[in-house]
């Protein structure tokens, strides 16, 4: 008598239960997403915090060396030409270079330099000669990992010098300015004696928005507004879209370079920041020029106000 063994019988997933499988994963995948999301925009927050006590630690360290603290806007005069003198338009970023661990690029721009045959002094050219490989290098530390770079060029900042409640003499041509608002203006040389009162209780370096391609109002200047603005500071929002309030409306002109759209530039337009709107509010110019008085703001890609 032959015996026969029953072989088991495999199963296999009905459609029914791999419908049901394929929900729960995608509910569990909506669940998660928003908390991955929260998560990378919070490490981003932390990485700009960090870049900007490594920016305070090297004013720190600048002032120990040096016995004050670098000018907002400083450098060589004018050559022949563009490329051979910077304009005394260096922002104070390239002298704190060495102390926020970017020697390399430090030794390039301090010494002759030369760029696919092109020569440059010491202290390199104008800041918005694009030639010039280091004015186009990013500078992690410059750059807060919340703003993604623009359509500039060049590295980009998202820290710019404090000038207090001070509108104007900002710039190089009004180097012989006395007084100044904040701890910063132009080519004043500040030092921790001059601030009067107390360094846990004075800004020096304030987080800005960087122009993304749009007319987002954190990364760009409304130029040709009227001076009014001086006396009323709020007017500066009437910039601004009234069904886009973030953004400027599209009739208003906006200034050639985003805020902090060159990290070697040390005009005000670019990178100077005064205390007079609130963070996230519009910059204003009354003039054409980078180099005209205004009133520019802080501003940050973060939720809830800017470092």
């Amino acid at each position: 008598m032959t015996l026969h063994t029953a072989k088991p019988r495999r199963h296999a997933f009905t459609l029914l239960e791999l419908l049901v499988v394929i929900i729960i994963i995608g509910v569990l995948v909506g669940l998660l997403m928003p908390v991955a999301r929260t998560s990378r925009e919070a490490a981003r927050r932390m990485s700009c915090s960090n870049n900007v006590k490594q920016i305070g630690l090297g004013l720190h360290n600048y002032h120990s060396a040096y016995k004050h603290l670098p000018s907002a806007q400083g450098g060589t005069l004018r050559g022949p030409s563009e490329r051979d003198g910077n304009s005394l338009r260096l922002s104070g970023l390239v002298a704190l270079m060495p102390f926020i661990e970017s020697s390399s690029v430090w030794e390039t721009v301090s010494n002759p330099a030369e760029f696919n045959g092109t020569s440059y002094p010491p202290m390199g050219p104008a800041p918005w000669v694009e030639t010039y490989e280091p004015w186009i290098t990013q500078i992690q530390t410059y750059q807060c990992p919340s703003s993604p770079a623009g359509p500039e060029p060049f590295g980009l900042t998202s820290y710019a010098f404090c000038v207090g409640d001070q509108v104007d003499l900002l710039n190089t041509e009004h180097s012989s300015i006395q007084t100044v608002r904040g701890i910063f203006a132009g080519t004043h040389v500040p030092n921790f004696r001059t601030i009067t009162d107390g360094l846990s209780n004075t800004i020096a370096m304030c987080e800005i928005g960087n122009n993304l391609g749009d007319r987002w109002d954190i990364g760009q200047t409304a130029i040709r507004t009227t001076e009014a603005i001086f006396q009323s500071p709020a007017r500066c929002k009437e910039t601004l879209d009234v069904d886009r309030p973030n953004f400027y409306e599209s009739s208003v002109p906006l200034a050639s370079v985003g805020r902090g759209g060159r990290w070697a530039d040390g005009v005000a337009a670019i990178a100077a920041v005064n205390t007079i709107l609130p963070p996230n509010s519009p910059s204003c110019s009354v003039g054409s020029q980078l180099t005209d008085p205004g009133i520019h703001s802080a501003g940050s890609f973060h939720q809830g106000g800017a470092h």
